[in-house]
């Protein structure tokens, strides 16, 4: 099979960054074709989720993307004999942009569906090397393999020691481990995003996780009574907290940027607003207040007295209000101190990220119109244009 007529696979399209990453393969080149495993029980839910990853393409560019039904976490990729000989004959390279983001997770679970996920797409790419072809993976981690770290962290720098707040940190940095040690014989790439939200252009998104969760609630909880919450009680959080943001069209734009240079092949790059363009807590705070014209809150660096309260409370808000239980956890296990992310790599390529203050209020502006995804208005999906020759 020529090379041209060769797909790129790619796992976790019907996700966030996936499907955007998707998008702009297939816009970058014009006859590109990808085949997306997907996890569906029967051929028409299979084709619902082609349906969904395709949804504001033009059809001359949907129709390059295909789908396989397979479990990228199973042996063989959850497919027979046949089907896997028939993928492998058709994909000359593998963008594995699937994961689970959940933090509660039993490790084993988590272990299943983000290493053991790695392992099967990484022995897909020797079995592409062995047939004479790339086998290049472009391998989408995450900035937070970090883990509670403080300080700043490099792009070269994995495992040194370092605690994790929940076993989506621990398996992402266990599937790094894999990639590189797998570097020697396959060309790997790897980006590691942070904090990922909604387009920096519109603040459009489909997924009201990571950061949405404590915006919604620190939003809601002063805009009840803004007169005297915003005035007398402070936001327990550090103001000069380093938050790192980055818009999913652009961690998307970076990574097909990247995957498409053979250069990159070894490198491993924070996708990641890095020292220059993170926001500290207190100027996103301000912002916010601005944006819905409520009096600003101040935020405070909670004491050992607020601590020990808000353990004692813990127990009974995890029984009888299991949801805010998890926002607020996870809200305090970042909030209470995250790293610098070194971008040298990214920004040596071209990739800088723009700073979280350009863009934060299109964000929350989205966020409200919505509700937080209460109300799912149709997004301007705007294809990228194809390079000019």
């Amino acid at each position: 099979m020529a090379t041209r007529d060769l797909a790129t696979l790619i796992t976790g399209a019907t996700g966030f960054v996936g499907r955007e990453v998707a998008h702009r393969l297939l816009a970058s080149d014009a006859e590109r074709r990808l085949i997306a495993l997907v996890r569906a029980p029967d051929d028409p839910t299979a084709e619902r989720r082609r349906e969904s990853i395709v949804s504001g393409l033009p059809p001359s560019v949907a129709e390059r993307l295909e789908v396989v039904r397979g479990d990228v976490a199973s042996p063989g990729l959850g497919l027979d004999d046949r089907a896997h000989d028939a993928l492998l004959e058709r994909i000359d390279r593998i963008v594995h942009c699937a994961a689970s983001v959940r933090f509660d997770l039993p490790l084993h679970v988590a272990r299943r569906e983000n290493v053991e996920s790695t392992r099967e797409i990484l022995s897909l790419c020797r079995q592409i090397r062995s047939r004479g072809r790339e086998g290049r993976l472009d391998h989408v981690s995450t900035a937070f393999v970090a883990g509670r770290r403080k300080g700043l962290v490099h792009e070269d720098e994995l495992d040194v020691g370092q605690e994790h707040r929940n076993t989506y940190e621990r398996t992402k940095l266990e599937a790094e481990l894999l990639c590189r040690e797998a570097g020697g014989e396959i060309p790997v790439v790897i980006y590691r995003p942070s904090i990922v939200v909604g387009r920096r252009t519109s603040g459009e998104t489909t997924s009201y996780k990571a950061a949405y969760g404590p915006m919604r609630l620190l939003i809601g909880a002063y805009d009840l009574c803004p007169a005297v919450l915003n005035r007398i009680v402070p936001l327990p959080l550090p103001p000069d907290l380093h938050v790192d943001l980055v818009p999913v069209d652009w961690v998307a734009d970076a990574i097909v940027m990247l995957s498409s240079r053979a250069e990159a092949a070894g490198g491993c790059f924070h996708l990641a607003a890095g020292p220059r363009g993170a926001a500290r807590l207190r100027e996103l705070v301000t912002l916010a207040c601005e944006h819905y014209g409520t009096p600003r809150v101040h935020c405070v660096e909670p004491g050992p007295g607020l601590r020990r309260l808000g353990n004692a409370f813990a127990p009974a808000l995890a029984r009888f209000a299991p949801k805010l239980h998890n926002v607020l956890s996870v809200t305090y296990a970042y909030g209470l101190g995250m790293p610098l992310f070194d971008d040298a790599n990214a920004r040596e390529a071209g990739v800088a990220a723009p700073p979280v203050s350009e863009y934060f209020e299109r964000i929350l502006g989205f966020a409200a119109r919505t509700d937080f995804g209460r109300r799912r208005p149709k997004l301007q999906e705007q294809v990228p244009a194809l390079p000019a020759e």
